[in-house]
């Protein structure tokens, strides 16, 4: 396979299980060597000096810090571990950057799942690396905490850094990826911004309506009660009258519908 990353972007990694995503994230971040081919960090090949300074890694599930420091402890731990000079300020300086600042000084077993993956990023902030791994990035995450989770990303890639994610959550997905990369098998199957994939695939976003009345668009799917239950392009949504529709939701994402168009691509081939 061949992938380049880019400062400043967010890469959204895909693929159904056993596709290779967490043995990539593996090989970057150094856990791994590769059986064949080279990994270039910072346009060198892959040192574990280099990683050690570079990567920063959050694997899926709990982050390994005590339960009884605080965020602000826990940084300034691994920041004497690290050598970092001016420890004070920039400790600081990454727990407003990763939204820590009010939470900073209570104990870690206090805190949601959600705000102890953010004194990960935290402290990727601190080591200032240059490429941020997340494993399965939004998993066992409540909205609000993925909302504020996507906002610290946002301004980690804003710094020039580049940040590899992986997930099942297409909507946290979509949200937040500049880029997606599908994986099948090993290999890179799609590679491109999403409106770019859904020109490439001829892929359409349609919603499921509950309407009121007999409409003049759209599939129906069932009738219930005087409301009939439609599956329609995003497009058509407009054509209905807007006081008979009684509910919308999403029917399937573009990702969603993209792995099922490669899936189905690469099983007629083999």
């Amino acid at each position: 396979m061949s992938l380049r990353l880019y400062g400043g972007e967010i890469v959204g990694l895909l693929g159904l299980n056993g596709a290779g995503k967490t043995t990539f994230i593996k090989l970057l971040a150094g856990l791994l060597e590769p059986d064949e081919g080279q990994i270039k960090l910072l346009g060198r090949p892959l040192h574990p000096a280099t990683v050690r300074s570079a990567v920063a890694l959050l694997k899926e599930g709990q982050p390994s810090f005590s339960e009884f420091l605080t965020p602000r402890q826990c940084l300034l731990y691994y920041g004497h571990l690290l050598g970092i000079k001016n420890l004070e300020a920039r400790v600081a300086q990454a727990l407003d950057l990763a939204d820590l600042l009010l939470v900073a000084e209570r104990p870690l077993l206090e805190l949601s799942f959600g705000t102890k993956r953010r004194t990960g990023l935290a402290l990727a902030y601190l080591k200032e690396a240059r490429l941020l791994l997340l494993d399965e990035a939004s998993v066992g995450l409540d909205v609000k905490s993925v909302a504020t989770l996507r906002s610290a990303l946002r301004r980690y890639a804003a710094q020039g850094n580049a940040v590899l994610l992986t997930g099942h959550e297409m909507g946290f997905m979509e949200a937040v990826c500049d880029r997606v990369v599908l994986l099948h098998q090993g290999q890179v199957r799609a590679d491109g911004r999403l409106h770019e994939l859904g020109k490439k695939y001829a892929l359409k976003q349609f919603v499921e309506v509950w309407y009121e009345g007999q409409p003049t668009v759209g599939e129906t799917l069932e009738q219930q009660d005087g409301l009939v239950r439609l599956k329609l392009d995003l497009r058509e949504l407009g054509l209905l009258d807007s006081q008979r529709v009684r509910q919308v939701r999403l029917h399937q994402s573009i990702l969603e519908h993209l792995l099922q168009e490669v899936d189905r691509v690469e099983g007629r081939m083999a």
